[in-house]
């Protein structure tokens, strides 16, 4: 038999907590038993992941979550024939236990756990098990034909209610507080504003009557926290007796690579999505129901990798979005494709003639784009030059600025040129050549790196350069490229211009962390998921305007929504004289990506005196005696960006964990677990470089228990393992200690966006 070598036992416990006597730690064995993993192609590997699991026993009354916390887990509630299986598996093996020991059996030939109990425990569990097994065959044999079954997902034998949390003294915070609060106060009355059900991370709503919901049997609830590493959108009681399996995002993971059950989770998600979230857009508030089901063939749930173009200015707005995770830059004067509206009957001439001049000089740069068009576009550009004409016909424009976009958007010649682009760089002429290479400047050295808009930029600027008397130049028709803003979860973008029917007012880019160059980011092989993605939910324009067409009532509420939006754009257009710098719009803010940050430290350089006191209190408050915080990083502006943790709003770090050690604390910091294997995928993919590997100083002691959930397996070898700053959150003050620390007031921890984004009047800054 091949040896199995197990990761270091995970304590889920420190994750968990509020851990009950009878919740217990199931082996490999039994928990494939599960109907949860009996169906897998391929179960999860839990030999070698011992302690990622828990199961809970849950009376009636035991509340498993509350609203608010951290979500590092995910649940999974037993069917009835589960827990039968389970404890007939169980007390196979502690039969077993109990003759082998009295035959003489040697310690290691017994079962896993029940071999470490005295022959008293072992006739103590025999009983509780023995009568726990006939309720539970009694509580099936009473239900009726097929439930009770993993064939049956709608039984509702074991059910655990969703309830908001009403606590007055707790912040009202985000939508679904706002949701309680207003249901709170006109509980029972009913209206077009007011949702029949609240939408919450789980397979069933709660109904904003009785701010309930309920759960069943076979029902996984607390993925959508445990994936996305978002608070716990509601509290869930144990209304019956039941069990729930607790597991970390690893062994989500694992299930998720099982095709078949990805596709199921993927339609309850995206179910979810639809009822949760786009049915709360305001859009939306008029559309019945009946109405609203007609409407979701047309929405679509879609991924945009990091820096990619999602649309782009002056494009016609044929949808809008919803962002459901990620951040989104949005830019103005960043469009790039060829116009109509450009072009002059000058510009058509030369074009033709410089397109149809096959002498270019430029490693036949010219020929490229030239094979780049059709045959079509081929035959009107020669009859058009040939003739000497002042212009094309519409159609012939209309194909060829189709085409020209087409290799703007999809050409290759930055990869394909390798290093003759220096040459071709070097060998253009004095101004077209300089601007180009400006244009490039600050890319990536790696083209193979450069993001979507960066291969617009540069393809509109060779286009520029190669015919330069045919394509007009992009910055004489627009002004330099400005951030306008960044939008996150919950936020509509593109919906001016689909409700005004304009083309899109500014360019989206689906933002992510940049390479700071303190690490080169590694995807993860087994899950893909770095770099991160942009989810957004997208709406057809089509579909939605035949409901305004057939709805009354839905065009007088679009219509308000329009004249709000209008009424909107005048206030920032008058406002705009007024303020200056709400967004910074320096390279260097997007390069480091300090906007991520919620806690990002930072130090005033023109206050720090060089004493070190920061990282001597970052030391002391650490029983390792390791430093979280490091005088090193960029600078921006007056500040030093030192390389400790960010807390950023999307921590790619937490991603692909193969042990689930990682996660986020009750105050959202960083927190990396005991169990940590030192594989240091998540201080590659940090790329800040605030996760460092430190060595061990001793090996890993593992208790008694520990060593029989391993059993047979051997513990994988681990010398090092990844240090974070957990902004001190294990101290009694619950502040950081380098801030605290720094006597004169040069260290500081801010959230980036209310830190750097905030509007300053003209005249303060003029002084």
């Amino acid at each position: 038999m091949a040896k199995v070598l197990a990761m270091l036992p995970a304590e889920l416990a420190d994750v968990a907590g509020d851990l009950q006597p009878d919740d217990e730690l199931l082996t490999a064995d039994e928990l494939q038993s599960l109907s949860l993993f009996e169906s897998l192609k391929k179960g999860p590997s839990f030999a070698r992941f011992p302690g990622t699991t828990l199961l809970r026993r849950c009376p009636r009354g035991r509340v498993m979550c509350q609203q608010g916390e951290a979500g590092a887990t995910a649940f999974y509630i037993l069917t009835t024939d589960d827990v039968v299986r389970l404890r007939e598996k169980q007390l196979a093996g502690l039969r077993e236990t109990i003759a082998g020991r009295a035959a003489g059996r040697p310690e290691e030939d017994l079962h896993q756990y029940f071999g470490m109990l005295t022959d008293r425990e072992l006739r103590s569990r025999e009983f509780e098990i023995e009568k726990e097994l006939e309720q539970w065959k009694r509580r099936s044999e009473s239900l009726p034909a097929g439930e009770g079954s993993e064939t049956a997902p709608e039984r509702q034998v074991a059910t655990a209610h969703l309830l908001v949390d009403l606590d007055a003294n707790r912040p009202r915070r985000g939508l679904l507080h706002r949701f309680a609060d207003a249901i709170r106060r006109g509980r029972g009355r009913r209206g077009p504003d007011r949702p029949d059900f609240i939408p919450v991370d789980g397979p069933a709503d709660i109904d904003a009557r009785t701010l309930r919901g309920p759960l069943h049997e076979s029902e996984l609830w607390g993925e959508m926290s445990c994936m996305n590493r978002a608070p716990r959108s509601a509290t869930v009681i144990a209304e019956q007796d039941c069990y729930m399996l607790e597991m970390l995002r690893n062994v989500l993971d694992m299930l998720h690579s099982d095709p078949a059950y990805k596709q199921r989770m993927d339609q309850k998600y995206r179910q979810r999505v639809l009822q949760g979230h786009v049915r709360r857009l305001s859009v939306f508030q008029s559309l019945s129901d009946d109405e609203f089901e007609r409407l979701v063939p047309s929405i679509e749930l879609v991924d945009f990798e990091s820096g990619a173009t999602i649309f782009e200015e002056h494009e016609p707005s044929d949808c809008f979005y919803v962002i459901r995770s990620g951040l989104v830059k949005v830019l103005k004067n960043a469009w790039y494709f060829l116009r109509d509206a450009e072009f002059k009957d000058r510009h058509w001439k030369s074009l033709c003639e410089e397109l149809t001049d096959a002498g270019g000089h430029e490693s036949g740069l010219r020929e490229k784009v030239w094979s780049a068009l059709s045959s079509d576009s081929h035959a009107a550009v020669q009859e058009a030059a040939a003739a000497a004409a002042a212009t094309l016909a519409l159609p012939h424009r209309q194909t060829l600025l189709k085409e020209l976009n087409h290799f703007i958007r999809q050409g290759d010649l930055h990869t394909s040129l390798g290093k003759t682009l220096k040459q071709v760089l070097e060998a253009a002429g004095a101004d077209m050549g300089g601007q180009l290479r400006s244009t490039i400047a600050d890319f990536p050295k790696e083209t193979d790196r450069w993001s979507e808009l960066e291969r617009r930029t540069f393809h509109r600027a060779l286009l520029e350069h190669l015919l330069p008397a045919g394509v007009p130049k992009r910055l004489e028709s627009s002004g330099p490229r400005r951030t306008l803003a960044y939008l996150g979860r919950g936020d509509i973008m593109g919906e001016i211009g689909v409700l005004l029917e304009q083309p899109r007012s500014a360019t989206c880019v689906a933002y992510d962390h940049p390479d700071s160059g303190y690490h080169q980011r590694i995807p993860d092989a087994r899950t893909g998921a770095v770099p991160s993605r942009v989810e957004l939910v997208r709406i057809d324009w089509q579909s939605f305007r035949q409901f305004l067409e057939s709805s009354p009532r839905l065009r007088e509420h679009v219509g308000r929504i329009v004249d709000e939006r209008k009424r909107r754009i005048e206030r920032e257009q008058a406002d705009l004289g007024r303020l200056r710098g709400a967004i910074p719009q320096t390279k260097d803010f997007d390069q480091l990506g300090l906007i991520q940050g919620q806690r990002l430290m930072l130090i005033d350089l023109d206050r720090c005196t060089r004493c070190n006191a920061c990282v001597e209190a970052c030391v002391v408050a650490h029983e390792d005696g390791q430093t979280r915080l490091y005088l090193d990083g960029p600078r921006y502006e007056k500040y030093l960006v030192p390389l400790s943790c960010r807390q950023c709003l999307d921590p790619v770090c937490m991603i692909g964990c193969p042990v689930g050690s990682i996660n986020r604390g009750e105050t959202g910091e960083i927190v990396i677990r005991d169990w940590c294997i030192g594989c240091s995928l998540c201080a590659d993919q940090c790329p800040y470089g605030s996760i460092q590997m430190n060595e061990l100083r001793q090996n890993v002691e593992l208790s008694g228990f520990e060593k029989s959930l391993l059993g047979a397996a051997e513990v994988k070898p681990v010398s090092e393992r990844a240090v974070v700053c957990d902004m001190c959150s294990s101290l009694p003050s619950q502040q950081p200690s380098c801030v605290y620390a720094c006597p004169h007031d040069a260290a500081m921890r801010v959230n980036a966006q209310e830190f750097f984004l905030q509007p300053v009047p003209l005249e303060a800054r003029n002084n």
